[in-house]
């Protein structure tokens, strides 16, 4: 499912004192099955941005294009918003705040009944989607309060997953986890869009852009600045939109400074800068 923004504008509070313009005439493209990371400062438009993907909110002017869905002002097809939702998943950052019902298995089951699933088809499809996300077959009776937090992220995943999306929207869902359980969702992840799932990922985490991405997306005041690889991006001046070099690109900046002569084509993680070292000092 490709998605297209057309000359979008999006304003908060329209018509009021408190009115704030967040989408200035953004226009982009996000490919089917990329793995797709949207970065740029705090306030500069990228939750608004993801929130127009399946609706949640509808531009001010402008367009989106979801495949065959046309998201619009006085659209009539925004009647079918509610089967959008269920193409189009998306994971708030701390969306652990929305889980409500009183186990953890009935909570991932609320969404796939909600769009028509019968009870026990639905409740094998969480347990599914529980098990993807690392989540022990004896917690799924448990309270989805009675967890830790990182779990209570897992759950949350697991809800939208359970929804089989094409489009699987995630807002810093890594923000608070600790690097084991960042790696392991990250992974997943990576597995989904290999398998098909298109990814798009809002993150701060540069080495999560230049580790996992294929393409990147960045925001600033509220525009599209720059639509580019993660290779491309740091051939960029980024610290000019408040974006730090990765890790893996300073080391790599600095085995150069060094004399080593590593091919940097071949480093796109940690384990592979280690091999390419090893290799050159071979």
């Amino acid at each position: 499912m490709p998605v297209n923004f057309n000359n979008v504008f999006y304003t908060y509070s329209e018509k009021t004192p408190f009115s704030h313009e967040a989408l200035k005439g953004v226009t982009l493209h996000i490919s089917d099955g990329s793995f797709t990371c949207i970065v740029g400062h705090t306030g500069c438009g990228k939750s608004t941005l993801i929130q127009q993907l399946n609706g949640l909110l509808i531009p001010s002017s402008g367009c989106v294009d979801v495949n065959s869905y046309h998201i619009e002002k006085k659209s009539k097809s925004l009647k079918k918003l509610h089967d959008l939702r269920k193409e189009v998943g998306v994971v708030f950052q701390f969306s652990e705040y929305q889980l409500f019902e009183e186990t953890i298995e009935d909570d991932v089951a609320f969404g796939p009944m909600n769009f028509g699933v019968k009870k026990e088809e639905a409740h094998k499809i969480a347990r599914e989607c529980l098990k993807i996300v690392g989540i022990p077959e004896s917690y799924f009776k448990k309270s989805p309060f009675e967890i830790s937090g990182g779990e209570k992220r897992r759950v949350a995943i697991a809800g939208i997953l359970a929804l089989q999306p094409k489009i699987l929207v995630l807002d810093e869902p890594t923000a608070g986890l600790d690097p084991k359980g960042t790696k392991y969702i990250l992974d997943l992840f990576k597995k989904l869009n290999q398998s098909g799932t298109t990814i798009v990922f809002v993150t701060h985490d540069i080495d999560i852009v230049f580790e996992y991405a294929t393409n990147v997306i960045v925001m600033d005041e509220g525009k599209v600045v720059m639509e580019t690889t993660p290779r491309g991006l740091f051939k960029e001046d980024v610290e000019k939109y408040y974006l730090e070099t990765p890790l893996i690109q300073k080391t790599v900046n600095l085995c150069l400074q060094k004399g080593l002569k590593i091919d940097v084509t071949k480093i796109q993680s940690i384990e592979d800068l280690v091999k390419e070292i090893a290799r050159v000092r071979k």
